[in-house]
Order: C-alpha cells, then structure tokens, then sequence
C-alpha cells in the first residue's frame, strides 16, 4: 500500500514543476519529492533534504515568497490546524500563477469511524488521542472543499482516498478511487483565479453577497 507522501508526490510530480513549496513538512519531509526544488515551510526548524526550508506561523505570517514565484505546493494534513483556513488558502493563491497547484489532504468527517466517534462521543473521548482533541480544529467534507477551494480562486481537479482500515483487524488499504469511504481525501486544485472575499445572505432580492475580510 502506496503512503500518504508517496501519493501527494505523484500529484506534484504529475505537474513536472520546477519548484515546490512542502507546507508542514517538519514532522515528516517528503522524500519521494525527487528531481525537483523543494522549499520546506513549518512552525519549527526541522532537518530535511530541501533546498532551503523557512520557519512560518500560518496563523498570522506570510508566505517567504514573491507573487506567482511557485510551481506547486504541497500542503499534507495542515488546514486542520490553522485558525484561518481561508487566508492561508489565499496566500497559497498568491505564491502560485494561474494554472498552478496545490495538492492538500485533510481529514474526512465522513469517515465511518469518525462518525462513530461523534455518535458515541462520551463513551470514546477519553480513547481519541489528544492531539486530534487540541490541534484539530477544521474536518472539510467534500461539499466544503469545495466552497473553501472555490472562494480560494482554486478548482478541485482531482481526489485521491488514502486509508481505509477496519478497526481491530489489520485489514487497511488506500480507497483511491472511493475518497468518501477514505480517513484522509487528498485534493488537487488547480488555481484559475484571485481569491474572492464575500459572505452571503437571503435578502428581499434571493441570495446576496456582501463583501467581508475572509482573508485577514
């Protein structure tokens, strides 16, 4: 069974970029991103065979680089982490050119054991790891990706399940083709435009937008 960085390194790789961007790579570098730049970017220094790595607080920090001046980024579970998912989402935009990508995974709320979990919350919670209980603060459907990915200036071109395990058995595997049934989806975006910044409303005139600071 492929791991989860061999599959984001065969979305990036796809795009034959020049220079990648590995968002919260301390934890676990990517070594299959082969033959290509790789800059590292994390809350904490950490050794890692890249170009050059960057020490970054996504809460409130921008991203080290110029407009457009990256290929690809390659972004593992990390939006779950972040205060403000859209804003990162949008510097992200920005580092990227039109028709650049972003490959991102984030946990799945519909996994079948997470609902278990929320179902019988009192009797697990004591059994669910703390880290998940203090770190975790975004789980995005499909749908959300979606609406987050869009608002974003990005498009979802593609979706890639990584993990599906019965538990108490040791029967695992990757559901690629089935991202529904997945623990972990990884998304590939394609950015087609600038971030759009609005909330909207049901007024006297249907659906309205009203401009809103989603990215500050």
């Amino acid at each position: 069974m492929r791991s989860k960085l061999e599959l984001i390194a065969d979305e990036v790789l796809k795009t034959t970029p020049a220079t990648v961007v590995d968002i919260g790579y301390a934890q676990t570098p990517n070594e299959f991103l082969k033959n290509v730049t790789v800059y590292g970017i994390d809350l904490v220094e950490a050794s890692a065979p890249y170009a050059k790595t960057f020490v970054c607080d996504l809460n409130t920090d921008p991203l080290p680089f110029g407009d457009g001046e990256i290929d690809t980024v390659a972004m593992g579970c990390t939006l779950a982490h972040v205060a403000n998912p859209l804003k990162v989402l949008g510097e992200v935009n920005r580092i990227l050119p039109v028709g650049g990508t972003l490959v991102v995974s984030s946990p799945n709320p519909n996994y079948y054991w997470e609902n278990v979990l929320n179902i019988f919350y009192h009797h697990f919670k004591n059994r669910v790891s703390r880290a998940k209980h203090v770190e975790h603060f975004f789980e995005f459907s499909r749908y959300n990706m979606r609406t987050i990915a869009e608002r974003a200036g990005f498009e979802v071109v593609n979706e890639i399940g990584n993990l599906f395990c019965i538990v108490k058995t040791s029967i695992c595997f990757n559901p690629i083709r089935i991202p529904g049934i997945a623990y972990e989806i990884i998304y590939t975006l394609k950015k087609i435009a600038s971030p759009t910044s609005y909330a909207t409303f049901e007024g006297s005139k249907g659906i309205e937008q009203i401009p809103t600071h989603l990215y500050q």
